[in-house]
């Protein structure tokens, strides 16, 4: 007589915080036949004997908010530097609208989770968005080009600060203008990586506000990188969880729900998934 299988714990015990079998999470995916702004396509990409990325395919059609999520060194950096066109993926390809990465760069607009600019240089809100339009930085700003740029900044809510000085904003306000320098160029995708870290209870709030507004938008594609749960409830319609290779992807109700999602989450040490306000 055959003995009875072992039972398997669905909660998040010791039993459940094991590696996840190597089979996606298969939810809701974005119909195949909607137009794309993003694909990518069986990226695999190594550094030396590390594979980084394995595999990596998924798509993000017109009008759709995506968050990417995973533990730190799951390979979130790596993707978005291949996005961009700043590194060639060993295998695969990504194409943005329908071009390659290196040709569609113009179409991003990124938002970085650094911001790179020298403090000691006088600089305002608005010669840097001017600056991002141009290609060059601004010895003189059109009457055409102040209107689009105040036009960015009130969308974001940054008006009143055109005319201050970068290195006295706080990570609020410099989030506000880095984003409005992102939609400055009208990109056809917008790529935000981590835009509430470094920035007080008060400010994440805001982008947050921000973000979900973006998320309502039918002609603008959005990936978001976060580990703020908040941020991905209220903006997210799908998400895809990156762990070298793509663990889960599908709807956020789907995904939310899913016991041993957050089990990875635990298993991972991303402790700080878990935390409605963590970064």
């Amino acid at each position: 007589m055959k003995s009875a299988p072992p039972p398997v714990s669905r909660g998040l015990g010791p039993a459940s915080r094991a590696p996840r079998p190597n089979v996606p999470f298969v939810g809701t995916r974005p119909p195949e036949d909607a137009p794309r702004v993003l694909d990518v396509i069986g990226v695999t990409k190594r550094f030396g004997d590390k594979v980084v990325l394995d595999d990596v395919t998924f798509h993000v059609p017109i009008g759709e908010f995506l968050c990417l999520c995973g533990p730190n060194g799951a390979g979130k950096s790596t993707l978005l530097k291949a996005i961009l066109g700043l590194i060639v993926p060993d295998k695969g390809s990504i194409l943005i609208a329908g071009l390659p990465a290196r040709e569609g760069r113009s179409k991003v607009g990124y938002v970085p989770q650094r911001k790179a600019f020298d403090r000691d240089f006088p600089a305002s809100p608005l010669e840097v968005i001017v600056a991002n339009v141009r290609g060059r930085w601004p010895l003189r700003i059109t009457k055409e080009e102040r209107e689009l740029a105040m036009a960015m900044l009130e969308k974001t809510g940054a008006a009143a600060l055109a005319n201050a000085q970068m290195r006295d904003l706080s990570g609020g306000e410099t989030q506000r203008v880095f984003l409005a320098r992102a939609l400055s160029t009208k990109p056809d995708l917008l790529i935000l990586d981590e835009p509430t870290a470094g920035v007080d209870v008060g400010g994440r709030a805001a982008i947050v506000d921000l973000m979900a507004e973006i998320s309502g938008s039918e002609t603008i594609a959005a990936i978001l990188v976060t580990h703020n749960l908040q941020a991905v409830a209220r903006c997210a319609e799908r998400v895809v969880y990156l762990e070298r290779s793509v663990k889960a992807w599908g709807l956020w109700s789907e995904l939310s729900g899913d016991q041993d999602l957050s089990a990875i989450q635990i298993a991972s040490g991303d402790h700080r998934a878990l935390a409605m306000d963590g970064d």
